[in-house]
Formats: C-alpha cells, sequence, structure tokens
C-alpha cells in the first residue's frame, strides 16, 4: 500500500493527503470552513494553537458535571449551526427551551418570559416597568418592525447606513428613561457584555430580532459537542501555533510550530480563522486597507465563573440580565445546565455569572482567589444564598473575547467587507467580520470557503 506524505517539513506525516487549503483557527469558524472546503473535494489540514478545538465554545470536564468556558446558549435563530449539525451527520440533536428572563430592580428579581415579540411584550404584564413606560413598549415595537423591514440578515451595507446613533439617544428620543434603564440597558449589557451607553441603535435593534426567531435550544452534553464532532471528520493539529503566513507564486506558505519543533506547509489557499489582532500578527501580506480598518477595531472581554451547585436551584430563571443601575461588575447569570441536563449528576446544577470587559480590565492584576470572593459576593446580591450552594467555581478569562460595540463599527466592518477580494487565495473568517456570536462565527467560516473554493476551482 502506498503511503502519501504531505508537503509538512520538519516531519513526515504518514498516511495523510497532501492538503491542497490549511485553515488556521480551530474555532467553530474554522472547522465549519474546513468542512466545507473537505465538501467540496478539498484536501483540508486545520492548525490549532490550544491542546483542544472549539474557540469559544469549548467545553471541560470535572467530577461529573460539564462546564462550558465561553459560550451557553444556542438559540433557535442559529440556523448555520443547525444546518451544520445536519450536514455533519448529527441530524438534530436540539430541543427548544423555554424562554424566561429575570432583571433585578429594587432588590428583587422581576420575572419576563415569552416566545418572540412575547419576551419584548411580557414587560406590559409584569411589575418591571411603571405604567406610563409600558404604554411606550409599543413604540419599540413599532419600530423593531420597521427596523426589520431595513435590515436584512448579515446585511451590513443597510446596517452602515442606520450605524448613526447611539442607544441612550433613541431611548431619550422614542422612548423612556426607565425602559432604557430597567429593559434595554440590561439586555444589551447581558448580551454583549460591555455599557450599553457607547453601543449603537443597530445593536439594540438587532439583539431584539434575534428574541424573535425564537428561544435558546437544548443540546448534547457541552456546547463543544459540534467542535469536537466536526474535528472528528478533519485532519486537525492542535497545539499547533502557525507563526507566518505568506503568499507565494504557487499559493500559501506557513511556519509553525508544535512539540516536535518548527515546521512549515505549502498549500493552495488558505483561511484564517483568528481574531482580528492574531490576522495582524501573522499575516503580514494582508492588504493595507483591511490591516487598518481590522487595527481600529477594539476588542472587548469576558470574566466568567463557573459554578457547580450541590442542589439545582429551584424557580431560577435560565437568564439574568443585571442592569448598571445595580452597581454590579456581574453582566449576565446564565443556568447552564438548563440547556444541556445530562451535563450533572443528578439533583446538581451548573449556573455561571459573566462579568463585563470594563470589570475584566479593572481586575486584570487580582489573583482568581481573591477574583473569586468578590464575583459570589455579587452573585449573592442577585440570587439570595447562592455562595452556600457552590460545591467548586472555575474562573475563565478572555482578554479578547469579542469585538467592542460603539456607534460607527457597523461601518467599519461593512467597509471590511468591501475590501476583501473574492478572488484572493487567503481569506478571513471570525466574528470581527460579522456580529459576535456562535452562528456568526460559523456563517463567517462557510463564507469563506465558498470564496476560496471558488478561486481555486477557477484559478
Amino acid at each position: 500500500m502506498d503511503r502519501q506524505v504531505s508537503k509538512i517539513s520538519g516531519r513526515s506525516i504518514m498516511n495523510k493527503p497532501e492538503p491542497d487549503v490549511m485553515v488556521v483557527g480551530g474555532g467553530i469558524a474554522g472547522l465549519a470552513a474546513a468542512f466545507r472546503l473537505q465538501q467540496q473535494g478539498r484536501t483540508v489540514t486545520v492548525f490549532e494553537a490550544a491542546d483542544t478545538v472549539g474557540g469559544m465554545m469549548r467545553s471541560t470536564r470535572r467530577d461529573g458535571f460539564v462546564l462550558n468556558r465561553a459560550a451557553t446558549l444556542l438559540p433557535a435563530g442559529h440556523a448555520a449551526v443547525i444546518r451544520l449539525c445536519a450536514d455533519a451527520g448529527l441530524s438534530n440533536p436540539f430541543r427548544p427551551l423555554p424562554l424566561s428572563i429575570g432583571i433585578p430592580r429594587d432588590g428583587r428579581l422581576r420575572s419576563l418570559g415569552g416566545e418572540g415579540l412575547g419576551a419584548v411584550m411580557e414587560g406590559v404584564r409584569t411589575d418591571l416597568l411603571s405604567s406610563r413606560s409600558k404604554l411606550l413598549l409599543g413604540r419599540l415595537l413599532v419600530d423593531m418592525r420597521r427596523w426589520k423591514r431595513q435590515l436584512g440578515h448579515d446585511d451590513y451595507e443597510a446596517a452602515a447606513r442606520l450605524d448613526t446613533e447611539t442607544v441612550p439617544t433613541y431611548a431619550r428620543r422614542r422612548l423612556h428613561q426607565e425602559i432604557y434603564d430597567y429593559l434595554i440597558d440590561p439586555l444589551l449589557r447581558g448580551v454583549y457584555l460591555e455599557d450599553p451607553a457607547k453601543m449603537s441603535v443597530v445593536d439594540l435593534f438587532v439583539t431584539l430580532g434575534k428574541f424573535t426567531q425564537g428561544g435558546p435550544m437544548r443540546y448534547p452534553t457541552g456546547i463543544d459537542f459540534l467542535a469536537r464532532h466536526l474535528a472528528s471528520l478533519l485532519d486537525v493539529r492542535t497545539g499547533a501555533t502557525v507563526q507566518e503566513v505568506r503568499r507565494t507564486e504557487a499559493g500559501v506558505r506557513a511556519r509553525w510550530h508544535d512539540a516536535g519543533g518548527d515546521h512549515t506547509v505549502e498549500t493552495r489557499g488558505c483561511v484564517l480563522a483568528v481574531n482580528g489582532p492574531a490576522v495582524l500578527d501573522i499575516y503580514p501580506d494582508l492588504p493595507d486597507g483591511q490591516r487598518k480598518l481590522i487595527e481600529s477595531i477594539p476588542y472587548a472581554g469576558i470574566l466568567k465563573g463557573i459554578f457547580a451547585l450541590r442542589r439545582a436551584p429551584a424557580n431560577l430563571p435560565g437568564l439574568i440580565a443585571v442592569p448598571s443601575k445595580a452597581g454590579l461588575g456581574l453582566g449576565i447569570v446564565t443556568y447552564d445546565s438548563r440547556s444541556m441536563p445530562e451535563s450533572v449528576p443528578a439533583g446538581k446544577a451548573v449556573v455561571s455569572g459573566h462579568w463585563v470587559d470594563s470589570y475584566l480590565k479593572a481586575a486584570a492584576e487580582r489573583p482568581d482567589d481573591e477574583m473569586l470572593a468578590e464575583m459570589l459576593r455579587h452573585m449573592d446580591a442577585v440570587v439570595p444564598g447562592f455562595s452556600g450552594e457552590v460545591e467548586f467555581a472555575q474562573l475563565e478569562r478572555w482578554d479578547t473575547a469579542a469585538n467592542s460595540r460603539s456607534v460607527g463599527f457597523y461601518r467599519t466592518v461593512a467597509e471590511l467587507r468591501r475590501l476583501m477580494d473574492p478572488d484572493d487565495i487567503v481569506h478571513l473568517a471570525g466574528d470581527y467580520l460579522g456580529n459576535p456570536s456562535t452562528n456568526g462565527s460559523a456563517e463567517s467560516g462557510e463564507r469563506a470557503a465558498a470564496a476560496l473554493g471558488k478561486r481555486l476551482r477557477h484559478p
């Protein structure tokens, strides 16, 4: 039997077909790109610097608990994720999960719920808002319908034209300060883990639009299930750090390093599925116009506390969105094991707190033990008695979790996309090219794969 040896210098990789495409990054964007390229008949190798795939969809296991290190929610509107599952042989592993949201005000948790527009209309039926504010919610629904007509899915040209006003300015003009403080602010703060005061009104209506697409979904144990499955279908090298990617006359050459030493690989094309700062570091041939735009996109971080509980809490909403008015660094609480009930020992639970970017930056030099004590105080302020139920905790710091939100972001992304050459042999993928989400990352990888595949078919 003939043995095939890849053009990867430094060592011979036996029984592997020679790759004609490389993908840098084993998060969901990179894995989606690699899977779609492989479907086209391409031989693909994925290089991932970490020891496991998944990026922000990674999970860990401890004492019978499954802990999602970053992302934990998969809404029903995540069409690209659902499509990937079906095409990769997972059929439909999802089940609908009722949407329940709590927002603390004046020392008490006020409940919201419902599907689609009902998530907004529920504000009329609870004591979260005053009667005056409830009457003005009709304006928000009217504006949601108007924006839906103007904003098509992933239409960043339209978003760029509308990206001219901050959320607070819109709220003062059309609504009421109370609606901003106790409905808009906590929802945006919970989704993006940043200060909504600087966000674009486009962020508001993109986010509300997601709520109209359905609630969260229950999925198999660990949010890494899709990443692990895709990786099992692909040639993936973990612990492989790509140091440089350069164009050549024949295609692309990359330098990379792993435990075995330094290597090079030559392929016909490449997808860079890493965050913006990493693209700038490893790809010196990036055109100047794209480089300047990526440099202009700031990143926000996330601090996540994952708490294994001795007992499953009674009547805890799936999400608790914490308003800025609460005076806490805590942005949102998620009932993680509600989305994956087989992920914990019987009768127990996993609940996570997610702290905003400004809190993470202020705490950058503080040790985890000191941080944990303060984080538990924040959790107790929102869920009384929470700390007494904690069996163990795990802290996750993500310094560059997602692009930072502000007026002008959508104009920047639209311009960056316009400058990306569809005939290039190096394509970019990642949620900095769109709205930060698992689905946005998957879509980005699929777009890159489609463009690169077309280029390789018609050199």
